[in-house]
């Protein structure tokens, strides 16, 4: 596994995630809708090593025709709506690219060749952290 579509790759926690990945070798697709969370200021020092698109994981055509250019081999989806204040004044957008958004990128990957999906999410699902300090794949979601 070597080439990963990154979403959210502009955003604080994407973008370190973007210039690791360039250090270690990783050929990087870079989805991010560049709202009031992205910026591209963030992965200036690897723009030219990584493949952007400026682009919102609801358009669902938008999805298909990056997956059939790049052929991503795995994907790590940081893209989200985050901010709690902002979604108690309007949740429409948590749910449009939280929800709609992870099952567009889900349905074009099953139709894909991906070995892998890694979905990064907030406390605002798994909850606060337990004794330990740590999540793993089998934690389970707040009930």
């Amino acid at each position: 596994m070597k080439r990963l579509l990154i979403t959210g790759g502009a955003g604080f926690i994407g973008s370190e995630f973007v210039r690791q990945g360039v250090k270690r070798g990783f050929e990087l697709i870079v989805i991010d809708k560049l709202s009031y969370a992205g910026d591209m200021d963030r992965i200036k020092e690897v723009e030219d090593n990584i493949a952007f698109y400026k682009a919102d994981i609801t358009d669902k055509n938008l999805i298909e025709g990056i997956f059939k250019k790049e052929k991503p081999d795995a994907i790590v989806h940081w893209a989200a709506e985050s901010h709690v204040d902002r979604s108690i004044m309007d949740a429409s957008p948590f749910v449009d690219t939280n929800v709609r958004g992870t099952q567009i990128l889900l349905d074009v990957a099953k139709g894909s060749d991906i070995e892998k999906f890694i979905n990064i999410s907030t406390d605002e699902v798994y909850g606060e952290l337990g004794e330990d300090g740590q999540f793993f794949e089998t934690t389970p979601l707040i009930q």
